[in-house]
């Protein structure tokens, strides 16, 4: 064992109090430190569930941070069952050195929908990081009603958007915190999945986020509007029983007092909601009133105009089979293509959805479907199946495009894009775990593999282009992260990636067995998306 390693259970001071870590492996041997279950805040126990988080008193003596806590109360997405803890305000660090030269920090938010998801090792293990010089650590936040219900009465102090407030408390420990493991606090980057990189998006926007990170990682997740649905809250506590008016006091004093079990795997929804896609009753939204936490005062797309981020560096990028779930639902349940049949509007982007009258919202949705489609949409069969995923691969690109075009108009910094499109026969553990080993292609979350140690990963022979890739895609990250540019060492001699330009062809760096720097394919039919929003009066950046 180096001298870098001769500590075993080292101990680092923070802010707050010594906390104790472990000397762990990674998946290919290489040695890193972790502490996990690091607190953050007060547990939101009691009259504080549903409050924004508040500041951790220190605590005396060492507090054993060797593994995992609790991941934050939710429906697990596999067992359907109630798992975690409402106290979960923790967050996790895996560093490679405790000893020499500051490194560049980078901190994970993890995706699930806003109700959930992990933010642990046991989930997203950081071995392949650990084989650069980062400091990993990623942040357990609230979820479902317990990190975004809100209320407009301001007496009862819960303007919403708990959850990204959980996220900021943490980033500003982390940002107090990162010299103790090794960290330059001047070097922060956040990155996220999915619903995680619409809460690095919603920071990217929100005053309240400046100086908190340096860069940020938009993983195949961005909303420029919230499109929160009304009286969640009030919907909510009549399902559990609550026989009163919509009267937010009264609301919150029943919601209060019930099963948080119950609370999160409440299921409202009606069918008639369900069969247009409606899923996330919690979500983060614009909070009614100001107070000096407050993360979203107003839409993000306004927000974004003249945010402080746009002077610094981002990268962002999807897969390249974004809509492949599509064809499961169809595959598991052939009543899904009726949704389409009846209800044309489920094609459109929600934020036209949200904003357009239900005659405008059909009309819309019909010539969506019809210019992908070719055909009606009572036309539409089994056979459409690749042409509808087409059309929500589009339009998940779509809104990555949007940011990029708010980006060129009022930006400073560079805008780097990537598109994700390594179709492995046995390393895209979601396709294959969602759609079975037969169907191919790249869909939502198997980026995820080539950056974290998943539960279902297992060791690569060091010949595959599998682990080429890992190693190429954490090599970018992690010079991102120390530099501002993604063309690290590893890369640079085989491609140049280039931020996006205002004028000319939209390019993309395309991550498959080769990387290559190439025009996105996807841009030719986004002008149709585009005329969708004019026709709709919403504006696109």
């Amino acid at each position: 064992m180096t001298d870098e390693y001769k500590e075993v259970s080292p101990v680092v001071q923070t802010t707050h109090g010594k906390v104790k870590g472990t000397l762990l492996k990674g998946i290919y041997d290489d040695q890193f430190y972790a502490f996990d279950g690091i607190p953050y805040a007060v547990p939101p126990l009691g009259t504080l569930r549903f409050k924004e988080p508040h500041a951790l008193k220190p605590w005396h003596g060492i507090r054993d941070c060797s593994k995992p806590l609790n991941k934050c109360l939710q429906v697990s997405s596999v067992t359907k069952l109630v798992e975690g803890s409402e106290d979960c305000l923790y967050l996790n660090i895996s560093v490679k050195t405790l000893i020499g030269d500051p490194m560049p920090i980078m901190v994970y938010i993890h995706g699930g929908a806003f109700k959930g998801g992990d933010s642990s090792r046991r989930a997203w293990g950081p071995d392949y990081f650990m084989k650069e010089n980062v400091v990993y650590i990623s942040i357990g936040h609230r979820l479902g009603p317990l990190g975004f219900l809100s209320f407009e009465d301001p007496t009862l102090e819960i303007p919403g958007n708990a959850g990204l407030k959980d996220v900021i408390l943490g980033l500003e420990w982390i940002k107090a915190n990162a010299v103790n493991f090794n960290g330059d606090p001047d070097r922060i980057t956040i990155f996220g999945h999915s619903s995680g990189s619409m809460t690095v998006q919603l920071l990217l926007a929100s005053p309240r986020a400046e100086g908190l990170f340096h860069r940020a990682i938009l993983l195949a997740g961005i909303s420029l509007e919230v499109n929160r649905l009304p009286q969640m809250e009030y919907r909510l506590a009549k399902h559990l029983g609550y026989e009163g008016e919509n009267i937010d006091s009264q609301v919150l004093e029943f919601l209060l007092k019930a099963d948080p079990h119950l609370l999160v795997s409440a299921d409202f929804f009606t069918p008639v909601e369900k069969s247009q896609g409606i899923s996330m009753a919690f979500r983060p939204s614009i909070e009614s009133y100001v107070t000096p936490n407050a993360v979203l005062l107003a839409e993000p797309i306004d927000l974004q105009r003249t945010s402080w981020s746009n002077r610094i560096p981002i990268i962002l990028g999807a897969n390249s089979g974004e809509g492949m779930t599509v064809i499961n639902f169809l595959k598991l349940n052939p009543t899904w293509l009726k949704n389409f049949q009846h209800n044309p509007e489920r094609a459109l982007p929600w934020t036209l959805r949200s904003r357009c009258d239900p005659g405008q919202r059909r009309q819309l949705g019909q010539e969506l479907i019809h210019h992908f489609c070719q055909a009606h949409g009572h036309e539409l069969t089994l056979n459409h199946g690749n042409a509808i995923m087409d059309l929500f691969n589009h339009g998940f690109v779509h809104t990555l495009d949007r940011l990029i075009q708010s980006r060129l108009t009022y930006g400073q910094a560079p805008t780097y894009l990537y598109r994700f499109d390594f179709d492995s026969p046995d390393f895209n553990f979601y396709r294959i775990r969602f759609m079975g080993k037969e169907q191919r292609g790249v869909g939502h979350v198997d980026e995820l593999g080539y950056i974290f140690v998943l539960p279902a990963t297992f060791k690569l022979d060091k010949s595959r282009p599998e682990f080429t890739a890992i190693c190429q895609m954490v090599a970018m990250f992690v010079h991102f992260a120390a530099t501002s540019d993604p063309n690290a060492p590893l890369t640079k001699e085989l491609v140049e990636w280039k931020p996006v330009t205002r004028f000319g062809k939209r390019m993309v760096l395309n991550i498959s067995e080769e990387l290559k720097f190439i025009p996105h394919p996807d841009m030719p039919k986004l002008k149709f998306f585009d005329r969708l929003y004019e026709k709709a009066g919403v504006p696109l950046f």
